[in-house]
């Protein structure tokens, strides 16, 4: 699956977050690169207005890549026993406490059979959501519709004849999937199957998961409403832990760019601002995390030269402007 221009690859299977959290989890690096929409997406005009028709794909562009989301059919049943089927990309928040489960377990397993908590409110419990009929619903709608998620890999290049080359790889998320709770909320293990197909095993979860220790995360989920804190807080996690390492990043990453990236719906203004704000939960929980991004205001030759820059651990302090100032 697509790995972005500006995720230079790595090895990072051995990183781990601190010594006071050895609990490592993990979240695919497709999903930071080509990030999942924040609210419902809709169908927007010819003109690029919004309308309230809900849209079954979502599409982000990183470079000379694209990630287009397919959402597929998903039944879910309501109170009285009623099969209900739409088709849904997954979003917001549950969308990535979800994937980010589901990585977790198929790394820590070795394979792609997922095995669920033994109750709605325990794997709900292990999700770090609290328990409530509503919150259980929408976790089990969203969990169907990231596991019946198709994914659309798209790469153009010109090789050395000078052709224009596009290459695309395909795969959905789930294989299998049979959730089976009773209504008192015990999950029935014998009903019950999760299983990734192999394509998106392979591909996602095995080539780039991006390990992260659990704590943060946990106080950041405990904490914030915003999918996009969630999602900058991994990538930088990510981004960080290479610069750390020598991989260079002296250059400005864009708002532009960081909005085409994290799948902004909105205009750039107005995605900066939520960045900002983003960054200044996760100084709650990760001070030292935000302080290593300088926010860059200035001019540069013929234009305003806007974004952020990331830094070493070594140059915190060092007179530059960061996202929580």
């Amino acid at each position: 699956m697509t790995k972005s221009t500006n995720e230079p690859s790595g090895d990072v299977a051995q990183w781990s977050e601190s010594s006071e959290d050895s609990r490592i989890a993990h979240y695919p690096e497709t999903f930071l690169s080509f990030a999942l929409p924040h609210r419902a997406p809709v169908m927007r005009t010819s003109g690029g207005e919004k309308t309230d028709i809900p849209s079954i794909s979502w599409e982000r562009h990183n470079g000379n890549h694209s990630l287009t989301m397919t959402a597929g059919i998903i039944t879910t049943v309501d109170r009285d026993g009623t099969p209900q089927t739409e088709r849904l990309v997954p979003y917001g928040k549950y969308s990535r406490i979800l994937l980010h489960y589901l990585c977790t377990e198929a790394v820590k397993a070795g394979g792609p059979h997922i095995s669920l908590a033994t109750s709605y409110k325990g794997f709900l419990r292990d999700l770090g959501i609290p328990w409530s009929s509503r919150n259980a619903r929408e976790v089990e709608r969203q969990l169907r519709a990231l596991l019946a998620l198709t994914l659309q890999s798209t790469t153009v290049s010109t090789d050395a004849d000078g052709d224009h080359l596009v290459h695309t790889i395909n795969c959905v998320v789930g294989e299998e999937v049979t959730i089976a709770f009773s209504p008192d909320g015990n999950l029935n293990e014998r009903k019950s199957q999760l299983v990734l197909s192999q394509r998106f095993y392979d591909q996602v979860v095995q080539r780039y998961p991006i390990p992260h220790g659990r704590h943060r995360w946990e106080q950041l989920v405990a904490l914030t409403k915003s999918p996009l804190t969630l999602d900058i807080f991994l990538w930088l996690k990510h981004r960080l832990y290479q610069v750390e390492q020598g991989v260079p990043t002296r250059a400005v990453i864009s708002w532009e760019a960081l909005a085409g990236q994290f799948g902004a719906d909105t205009s750039v203004k107005a995605f900066r601002k939520k960045f900002i704000d983003a960054a200044r939960e996760i100084a709650e929980v990760d001070p030292n995390l935000i302080a290593r991004v300088e926010r860059i205001d200035q001019r540069g030759t013929g234009r305003l030269v806007r974004g952020i820059r990331l830094h070493s651990a070594r140059e915190i302090g060092t007179g530059y402007k960061t996202l929580a100032d």
